[in-house]
């Protein structure tokens, strides 16, 4: 198993995932991506990501209420999270603090996304490894 601090990716734009993922592979990360916030908690869940990134607009459900999902359960209330979004910068710093999030990291500034991650995986050491209880609530 992979000592590498995993994040996982959550965007609705493939080839952002893409981008992203081959930039945070780079970096050293275990990068795993996920296309629609639909599913993600249980993904969250079995993976126990170091840290999570959401974009804000996805179809159906956004970024923001992925994350009152997260902040409601209490299997993935505890998880980091960064919006990772094209939005306006003060609107993500807000919709952060609103949320009571880590942070954000506006797309389209690679050396921000790089420093940004580092900086949130410095501050906490890497979460447990990946659950695989097969008989948990979902």
């Amino acid at each position: 198993m992979s000592t590498a601090p995993r994040i996982l990716v959550i965007d609705d734009d493939a080839t952002h995932l893409l981008l992203t993922r081959e930039l945070l592979e780079a970096e050293g990360y275990d990068v795993q991506v996920h296309e629609t916030a639909f599913g993600a908690t249980e993904r969250i869940i079995q993976q126990a990501p170091d840290l999570v990134l959401v974009d804000v607009n996805m179809p159906a459900l956004s970024g923001e209420g992925l994350v009152s999902v997260l902040r409601r359960r209490e299997r993935t209330r505890g998880v980091r999270v960064f919006l990772h979004s094209s939005n306006d910068e003060h609107a993500l710093r807000e919709a952060a603090a609103r949320l009571g999030i880590e942070g954000y990291v506006p797309k389209g500034d690679p050396e921000l996304l790089r420093r940004r991650v580092a900086a949130a995986l410095r501050e906490r050491p890497p979460a447990s490894p990946p659950h695989r209880d097969e008989g948990a609530v979902r």
